[in-house]
């Protein structure tokens, strides 16, 4: 069987950039806060060598991790479930049979809003959070996508039906 993966929205790679520069802001700011409360190390590390490696590692998250990030985020409808491959360094493939879904969410942030890209998250039985979160989709398509996974879900015969018959 061959799964015809679809590569999220275009903008989710934009998304995922400024998160990581949102992420790293916040880390300049604590940094920023010892410094001035006098709590920052500074015979350690100086404060330009901080500044340093901080500005290398926004650089490298916010435009070589998130774009290789997006690369490998792709998803898939088959007739028994839901596939999602995502990985940067390592790489890993989740399934969600669609018999086993029991409750579909739309999610949609106020960064996501700005990028104009949704999530859907998939929960089944028995697990603490969602089982598997499609990110990056055209909200029209997610709310779409989403009432078409509670139809087939609401259509699938149960196994006291089954026993009936």
């Amino acid at each position: 069987m061959s799964i015809a993966w679809v590569a999220p929205e275009p903008s989710y790679r934009s998304y995922l950039q400024v998160r990581s520069l949102l992420s790293m802001l916040v880390l300049a700011a604590i940094v920023g806060v010892a410094w001035y409360t006098g709590v920052y190390p500074t015979h350690v590390l100086p404060l330009w060598a901080a500044g340093a490696i901080w500005a290398a590692l926004t650089i490298f998250f916010s435009l070589f991790f998130a774009a290789r990030r997006f690369q490998f985020t792709a998803y898939a409808r088959t007739d028994e479930g839901i596939h999602l491959k995502q990985g940067a360094l390592f790489r890993k493939i989740r399934a969600v049979p669609l018999n086993r879904i029991q409750h579909v969410e739309y999610k949609h942030s106020f960064l996501e809003r700005l990028f104009g890209i949704a999530r859907l998250a998939m929960y089944t039985a028995g697990s603490g959070g969602a089982d598997l979160t499609i990110p990056g989709l055209d909200p029209e398509f997610a709310m779409q996508l989403k009432n078409e996974l509670l139809t087939t879900i609401a259509n699938e015969p149960t196994e006291d039906t089954q026993a009936n018959e």
